[in-house]
């Protein structure tokens, strides 16, 4: 049993020896495949972090840049609505500043033609104020009664230029025109020929044209001397006295 024991026992130290030897190699070879298992981890791990951190980064600068892009579109978003605003508010004031001129005008000629308007009625008025005046005297008056008025308006108007003084005045008698309501009398028409030659030199024969719209007395034309007599022409002097009168 020793002698067996004393055979087994190197066996059993070497087995035990050799176990000791394998097994510590076995961990040996485990830790290093482990480390490097460890290691290759720890590698793939950081670069994923670094690729995590990468596109975080890309992430945040994208982010960035949006912002950017965003807050630019909205300023120029906020520029054109502000021209968009004033060129609206140029063209309402410019439409307004035209309408406002349109009125204006409009207003000023229904002035000037309301002006127009009043003043054709007034001379509407005076001329058939004189017109009817002219016609109530022929209604009025007899023929005797006109023609003793005519003879009155025609010597007023012959004692008129007999104490006018014409040394300044100078008249062509290449131009002479008579015109009256009624015939000259023979007397008043000589008289009248002897008062143009002795102011003026002219030596004319009268042939007056009958008007009768004058009424009574008489006009005549000495190149640009005009000197009417008539009793319409009277008429219209009394229509614009009391015209002048009614504006006092």
């Amino acid at each position: 049993m020793s002698d067996t024991l004393k055979l087994l026992l190197p066996i059993l130290i070497t087995h035990i020896v050799v176990l000791g030897v394998v097994v510590l190699l076995i961990k040996r070879i485990l830790l290093g495949d482990t480390m490097k298992a460890v290691e290759s981890v720890r590698e793939v791990e950081t670069e994923i972090r670094k690729k995590e951190s990468g596109i975080r980064e890309q992430i945040e600068e994208h982010e960035r840049a949006f912002q950017q892009q965003k807050m630019e579109a909205e300023k120029e978003l906020e520029q054109h609505r502000a021209e968009a605003n004033k060129e609206v508010a140029r063209a309402r004031d410019q439409v307004l500043g035209e309408a406002r001129t349109e009125a204006d005008r409009l207003i000023d000629q229904a002035k000037r033609n309301e002006e127009k308007m009043r003043q054709q009625i007034a001379q509407d008025m005076e001329e058939k104020a004189v017109l009817y005046a002219g016609e109530i005297f022929e209604m009025v008056f007899t023929d005797k009664m006109a023609e003793a008025v005519d003879r009155v308006f025609t010597d007023e108007l012959l004692d008129a230029l007999d104490a006018l003084d014409a040394s300044s005045i100078t008249v062509d008698a290449n131009e002479v025109e008579f015109t009256a309501g009624r015939p000259i009398a023979p007397e008043q028409k000589a008289r009248l020929e002897a008062l143009l030659k002795e102011k003026f030199g002219v030596d004319v024969k009268v042939q007056e044209t009958v008007q009768e719209d004058l009424v009574a007395g008489l006009a005549f034309k000495l190149g640009s001397l005009e000197i009417d007599g008539s009793l319409s022409n009277r008429m219209k002097e009394a229509v614009d006295e009391v015209k002048k009168h009614a504006r006092g």
